[in-house]
């Protein structure tokens, strides 16, 4: 009697008990291709610096180019050189002054979004290598900066205290100092002197600066794809 009173009560919890749940799908696995896309993007957008300073790296270092060749070619020029182009040497040399300093002008006005972008943008994280190697770069790009703010500091002084102002592309002439005194004409020839000799550590800071650049690409580094607009391609990190 027990056992047929049994019976239909588990025939009746068989047709009545819900189904079993199936196990959970973990939520990570699901969301571990977006995490993996989002995190690749990001590390791709890291490693490279803001477009503001790619286009400001590049502007400016055409402008250290042109500054530096014209002032070379400057030095170079005699009464005979072919660049002259029926100028005497007094005027080829004033010709290419103007240009010198004249770009001068525009990489002095590019200092402060440079330096801004570069205080309020991301940084990439240092490309592998070693404590020597970071050091170097560190210091070599700590002396770029500093040669950024020197040599245009050291030329408007220049011309200013020397009285003679700055020129614009022959547009116009930012003034010089109407009043000069001889202590002025002093300073402005020591300014001279200053912004000569820093002029000349940079044809030796320049090529290094380079040459590193070009170690990181022998590594197997993208390197210029960090600075360079419209390299979109990720840095290897090893």
């Amino acid at each position: 009697m027990l056992l047929r009173a049994r019976a239909p009560r588990l025939l009746f919890r068989s047709f009545t008990a819900s189904p079993p749940k199936a196990a959970p799908t973990p939520i990570a696995p699901r969301l571990l291709p977006a995490r993996r896309s989002l995190s690749s993007s990001a590390v791709q957008f890291e490693e490279q610096y803001a477009g503001g300073l790619q286009w400001l790296h590049w502007a400016m270092a055409a402008g250290f180019a042109v500054t530096l060749g014209t002032a070379k070619l400057s030095q170079w020029t005699t009464a005979d050189t072919p660049w002259n182009g029926g100028r005497t040497k007094g005027q080829t040399k004033g010709y290419l002054m103007t240009i010198h300093k004249s770009t001068a002008v525009l990489l002095t006005a590019a200092i402060v979004p440079r330096v801004a972008l570069k205080l309020l943008t991301r940084v990439p994280a240092a490309l592998p290598g070693g404590r020597l190697e970071h050091l170097a770069a560190d210091v070599s790009h700590g002396l770029l900066y500093g040669f950024m703010l020197w040599m245009p500091a050291t030329g408007m002084a220049m011309g200013y205290f020397g009285g003679k102002g700055v020129p614009f592309f022959w547009q116009f002439t930012i003034p010089g100092k109407a009043d000069k005194t001889k202590e002025d004409g002093a300073f402005a020839g020591k300014m001279f002197g200053w912004h000569t000799t820093a002029g000349s550590l940079l044809y030796y800071l320049i090529p290094i600066h380079v040459g590193g650049a070009m170690v990181h690409v022998l590594k197997g580094h993208a390197i210029f794809a960090r600075i360079t607009p419209g390299l979109n391609a990720a840095v290897k990190s090893a």
